[in-house]
């Protein structure tokens, strides 16, 4: 159900108020349409296949992570929860911002900087995502690899 906590809506000017009382049931309280598909979640069926893709983030995670501390962007600690790996990139840039766009440019893979997530030390970070496949995975780090100077 990810995504359905935000919304924007362009709408004539005489279409607001109606749009508003709706709204208003929308955000005060989950609307029931959300409810019904909380409760749906916990049917059998839904559980088998939130293992089954819990299961596949593992696999990426425990690919991607491996694959990062070989190439010297020490990830401190193993994810358990979301899809992001949390990797120190010291060894190569003092600024984990200019690493970035560097690697965006060189690589063509994006990863996000670690001031966008605080200021204690993040400038050492950068956060990259395992939510994709794990054929864009392969792509992925052997893309840095080569950005890195770590192949031939």
């Amino acid at each position: 159900m990810t995504g359905w906590r935000l919304g924007w809506l362009v709408a004539p000017e005489e279409l607001v108020p109606a749009i508003e009382r709706l709204a208003q049931n929308l955000y005060i309280c989950p609307s029931t349409v959300a409810q019904h598909a909380a409760i749906a979640c916990f049917e059998p069926e839904s559980i088998a296949e939130y293992e089954r893709r819990r299961g596949e983030f593992r696999t990426r995670r425990d690919y991607l992570v491996p694959a990062l501390n070989a190439m010297g962007l020490t990830v401190p600690v193993m994810p358990d929860g979301a899809f992001y790996a949390w990797a120190d990139c010291s060894r190569y840039a003092a600024d984990s911002w200019d690493f970035a766009f560097d690697l965006m440019n060189k690589a063509h893979v994006a990863i996000t900087p670690g001031r966008d997530f605080g200021r204690h030390g993040s400038e050492r970070y950068v956060r990259l995502s395992y939510a994709s496949s794990m054929e864009h995975l392969h792509e992925a780090t052997g893309r840095l690899h080569d950005a890195l100077g770590l192949r031939g």
